[in-house]
């Protein structure tokens, strides 16, 4: 079993993420190195490049989907193997196991073997991997499960920049209700900006919008 984690998450210097499909694994990788900066992050492909890459190095860190190449994906046997193998290979490190395919069942499996957050693809957002670990460097077992309620499309929008395109993505999510006042003020503690800082970006990504047709719904 892994050993408590209760380190700082700025602590966290050396991180290993082991993902078998390429657009995901540099995808958590760039979250880590985003939410990380002094961190140095490695990938492996498989369980036997994540064993040899543990064998050569001491990581702080390692992200692991159980459903690796050689391991039957719906197995819960093959899964928990996987888990299990890589925290032996690591036992002083902090471990989250990440996938698409979540059980709650296997969260608390995870959990036994010593992984301290269980984290769900389906609906990761940026910057939640660093708060699991925030989670996790207090002691506590992170956990985000999938819920049964339908997802929001993703949208992107061409002329916008960053914020513009982050304040009009939340104001389309409002639910039925929800005042505009409500949005900037989360999109100010998400962004660290000022609610009327938010409030700009949002009427001038509107105006940049009405200038190529009709708005979308819900601005």
């Amino acid at each position: 079993m892994g050993a408590s984690f209760d380190r700082e998450i700025d602590s966290l210097h050396r991180a290993l993420i082991v993902e078998d499909q390429n657009l995901m694994r540099l995808a958590l990788m760039a979250e880590i190195r985003a939410g990380l900066p002094d961190c140095y992050v490695a990938g492996a492909q498989t369980l036997q490049i994540a064993r040899q890459l543990l064998t050569d190095d001491q990581f702080d860190l390692v992200v692991t989907d159980p459903g690796l190449p050689g391991f039957d994906p719906t197995s819960a046997e093959d899964r928990l193997h996987v888990v299990e193998a890589i925290v032996a290979a690591a036992p002083d490190a902090a471990h989250v196991v990440v996938t698409g395919s979540d059980d709650e069942m296997e969260a608390k499996a995870c959990r036994l073997l010593g992984v301290g957050g269980y984290v769900c693809k389906t609906g990761l957002s940026h910057g939640d991997l660093p708060r699991v670990l925030d989670e996790i460097g207090r002691g506590a077992f992170a956990s985000r499960l999938s819920t049964s309620g339908s997802l929001d499309p993703d949208v992107r929008f061409p002329t916008l920049t960053p914020r513009e395109d982050q304040i009009v993505t939340m104001m389309m999510r409002r639910k039925t209700g929800t005042r505009r006042r409500e949005v900037f003020e989360r999109m100010a503690t998400k962004a660290g900006i000022s609610p009327a800082s938010a409030e700009k970006y949002y009427k001038l990504a509107r105006a940049k919008l009405l200038k190529l047709g009709r708005l979308p719904k819900g601005l």
